[in-house]
């Protein structure tokens, strides 16, 4: 090799390793400088960038996890913020972050206990051709499924247009197990995008099923005492739930409807003025062990008044394992951690 080509090479070489180096320094620098105006989330940034560069630094690696372990006590005081105000769900991403950045944060590690991370699952079954023409106009459509909480507040959910299937996520703390039984639908309806005459878009939900704001007057029989069962997978017990009763008529809900919830063994007994039970869950997998619940609501079956207009709503009873959404829902692997129980509850009337 010629001595013109080496020394090119050997100048590249010192290039690329200087660039190296001071890019490595530059961002350790950086979170110095950020660290001592207690700048400390930016800090964490910096030495985050610095250590991936130089990842056998033990300077960096030190400083990365003294700003981590700062960083992580500011997030659980910002999760203590969200507690107070009863955002749960910016609380509960607070607490995740700061054990992320700190699994050893003790109290953080505490509070993770007392939290419960619900599943909730159904399927709705409707005709598309039953929708009007002007539906039809519409620049977007999406069917949801709106869900009450028993704090009050209400989720939405979208239903898969090709499945049929929802499923939402809910995070709730210091829940006692019977609290669970609470969640009701809501609402089942389309929202609908519109393009207006001047150009504007505008949303609209057409509602379907309209049970509004519910929750339970009195739930009563829960015992503490009840022992907990060798966690299962859900799918092993979905056959329990196939019968050869016949399928309920179907149903217009009324403006207003006031309910019961009654714990006996496990059955829970929706005690209601309308004597029908559409708006209460079917089956509740409870695994305690875990903190994981899942709240399952059935399939729906939505069916249209042609003289009224009106939606009605039933319940579908599996009479084979072809009805029943679940084997469907259960291919999502990323839902997995919420398919096993170690206590199961059905609603019945």
């Amino acid at each position: 090799m010629n001595s013109p080509r080496l020394s090119f090479i050997l100048k590249l070489f010192l290039f690329i390793s200087s660039f190296f180096l001071f890019s490595c320094s530059f961002h350790y620098d950086q979170g110095l400088k950020l660290e001592q105006e207690k700048r400390w989330s930016e800090a964490a940034i910096e030495y985050r960038i610095a250590a991936i560069e130089d990842p056998d630094n033990e300077e960096i690696q030190k400083a990365l996890t003294r700003m981590n372990i700062l960083v992580a006590e500011e997030n659980f005081e910002m999760y203590k913020h969200y507690l107070k105000q009863q955002e749960f769900h910016k609380a509960y991403r607070r607490l995740e972050t700061a054990l992320s950045q700190n699994p050893e944060h003790i109290e953080a590690s505490s509070e993770m206990k007392h939290w419960w991370h619900l599943l909730i699952t159904g399927k709705v079954e409707l005709e598309f051709s039953r929708f009007s023409t002007n539906l039809r106009l519409a620049e977007e459509m999406a069917l949801q499924v709106m869900v009450n909480t028993p704090k009050g507040k209400i989720l939405t959910g979208i239903i898969s247009s090709e499945t049929g299937i929802f499923f939402l996520e809910d995070v709730v703390y210091q829940a006692p197990p019977q609290q669970l039984a609470e969640y009701s639908i809501n609402t089942i309806g389309l929202k609908i995008k519109r393009k207006s005459i001047q150009g504007y878009y505008r949303n609209e939900l057409k509602k379907f099923v309209n049970f509004r704001k519910l929750s339970p007057l009195q739930v009563s029989g829960w015992t503490n005492n009840i022992v907990l069962n060798t966690p299962q997978n859900v799918l092993d017990h979905r056959p329990a739930l196939l019968t050869n009763e016949e399928q309920s008529t179907p149903w217009n809900p009324p403006r207003l409807v006031s309910y019961e919830l009654r714990f006996a063994g496990d059955l829970i007994k929706v005690i209601s003025d309308t004597n029908r039970s559409e708006f209460a869950p079917s089956v509740l997998y409870l695994n305690k062990s875990d903190r994981r619940a899942n709240i399952d609501f059935g399939v729906y079956i939505l069916e249209m008044n042609g003289s009224g207009r009106k939606w009605s709503i039933r319940r579908k009873n599996y009479s084979s394992s072809g009805d029943d959404y679940f084997y469907g829902l259960s291919r999502n692997l990323s839902l997995n951690r919420y398919f096993y129980y170690d206590r199961v509850f059905r609603f019945m009337q």
